[in-house]
């Protein structure tokens, strides 16, 4: 089912998470324990990032070589084993970095033989090494062409496949930054983007990171006045160590409001700070739930039992 018609048809908000393929010598045992955390509770899909491939040049048998490496699992794959293991929605993440449109056009081939309906269309970080995005020759240059190339095989527009006998029909959702994308001038010109991203075509919105409350819908509100009228879903991540109020504000760009800082660092223990962090977080999502978000959307990092505890903490309250 596509992420617009879960969310037109829930009868009260829902839970989705994002998780990253497991490098390829871990099981993916690892990433079903995450999902098994949540599963009791209304999850309703699950996104699945992207890595891309990294290379280098190395010396074999003499002569120079480029050679690649992907250290993570493959994410179509990963997409196959979660969606029919336990019948949710996985959608894939689909970067324009390392791949040309052609790659592209091939793997949503693959996508649309799985059964899978729905794609976060993400430009992707420039590579390891590189200060700014590169795209690959006869690749998208960002995520609006990107979007772009989607809904036009959705119009049967294809650069190199016959039509299919089943039409492909994806739901595509993009990111946003309620804090800006580091790399805009100003939050105007980021709203501005985003208003691009969908008259693209994006169906959808899956937010960045934030912490506070008023800081989301000034952003929200924001979007509204430029005509940005699709599905908004806020992106969080429970903060619960002291060590990640500086990480996240260093590595994410984000701002960490002084009632969360301040209750982390009075916590003690390490229990304490994780306690703190779920209470806090726990306030932030029943806010963003009376304000109306459709649903919210739980970044995982790799591990769930945070998300677990704080999910717990909204169904108990």
């Amino acid at each position: 089912m596509k992420v617009t018609d879960l969310i037109k048809n829930q009868n009260k908000p829902f839970y989705s998470l994002e998780i990253s393929p497991p490098l390829k010598t871990k099981s993916i045992e690892q990433i079903f324990s995450v999902i098994d955390k949540i599963l009791p509770y209304n999850l309703s899909f699950v996104n699945i990032t992207y890595h891309q491939k990294s290379s280098a040049y190395e010396e074999v048998n003499g002569q120079m070589r480029k050679v690649i490496y992907q250290k993570h699992a493959n994410t179509v794959g990963v997409c196959s084993a979660i969606k029919y293991k336990y019948n949710i929605e996985a959608v894939p993440h689909l970067l324009c970095g390392g791949v040309d449109k052609i790659t592209t056009e091939d793997t949503l081939f693959d996508l649309m033989f799985m059964g899978i309906e729905n794609i976060l269309a993400l430009r992707g970080d420039p590579r390891r090494g590189q200060d700014d995005f590169v795209p690959e020759e006869m690749g998208n240059k960002n995520a609006a062409e990107l979007v772009q190339q989607i809904k036009a095989m959705n119009q049967s527009v294809y650069i190199q496949s016959d039509s299919p006998e089943v039409p492909i029909d994806f739901c595509v959702g993009v990111g946003a930054y309620p804090e800006k994308h580091y790399s805009a001038k100003s939050l105007e010109d980021d709203v501005a983007w985003l208003k691009h991203k969908v008259d693209s075509g994006a169906d959808f919105i899956v937010t960045q990171m934030f912490f506070d409350f008023d800081l989301f819908v000034k952003w929200e509100k924001m979007c509204r006045q430029a005509g940005i009228t699709v599905p908004i879903i806020p992106g969080l991540k429970p903060l619960t160590k002291k060590k990640q109020v500086e990480l996240f504000t260093e590595n994410f760009h984000l701002s960490i409001p002084a009632e969360l800082r301040d209750a982390m660092e009075k916590a003690e223990t390490p229990k304490e700070a994780y306690q703190a962090g779920i209470d806090y977080m726990a306030k932030l999502c029943r806010k963003l739930l009376d304000y109306g978000v459709p649903g919210l959307h739980f970044f995982t990092m790799g591990k769930g039992q945070d998300v677990a505890d704080l999910i717990e903490k909204l169904e108990n309250k």
